[in-house]
């Protein structure tokens, strides 16, 4: 079992380093957005695009493993928890690597969980700013015709765009 909890040890800390690279391009990526700055927007999303196989990968053999940790210790897989577990191996050699491993992934966890709900209301009132230009767009067209002064036989007032003097 020793084996078990030493590679989920390592799985977990592989999971942290994914987590902080995220979360760093994250930083950047939100940056990227205020400044309308789409090619650089375009090389972080290509970045983080290389980094979600490699997080799906280390999730699921963190999965496995834990699988198979329950199965050792005839567990049932559901009530097996990463903290049930170090309380479970209180005492082993690898306890204390495992608490820490468990602990900067928890953390490194909750910046990413951060760092995508701070990406979130930015894309949200990115749309809501869209929208709301769109909503001008359309009644000012809704208002009558738009162009550059008023029509020939028309005794209408130009629009704001009308060079009259």
């Amino acid at each position: 079992m020793a084996g078990l909890v030493s590679n989920l040890i390592d799985i977990l800390q592989g999971q942290t380093k994914l987590f902080g690279e995220v979360v760093a391009l994250s930083v950047q990526k939100r940056q990227f957005i205020v400044k309308n700055d789409i090619d650089a927007l375009r090389a972080v999303v290509k970045q983080e695009n290389v980094l979600v196989p490699k997080a799906l990968k280390n999730d699921k053999d963190r999965e496995r493993i834990m699988t198979d940790i329950a199965t050792v210790l005839n567990k049932k897989q559901d009530e097996l928890t990463l903290s049930y577990l170090g309380e479970l191996i209180q005492g082993q050699p690898e306890h204390d690597s495992f608490v820490r491993a468990v602990d900067e992934f928890l953390v490194a966890m909750q910046e990413m969980k951060e760092a995508n709900d701070a990406a979130k209301v930015l894309v949200q009132d990115a749309l809501e700013y869209i929208d709301f230009n769109m909503n001008i767009i359309h009644s000012s067209l809704d208002s009558g015709p738009v162009g550059y002064g008023a029509l020939e036989d028309s005794h209408e007032p130009g629009s704001f765009l009308d060079t009259r003097s």
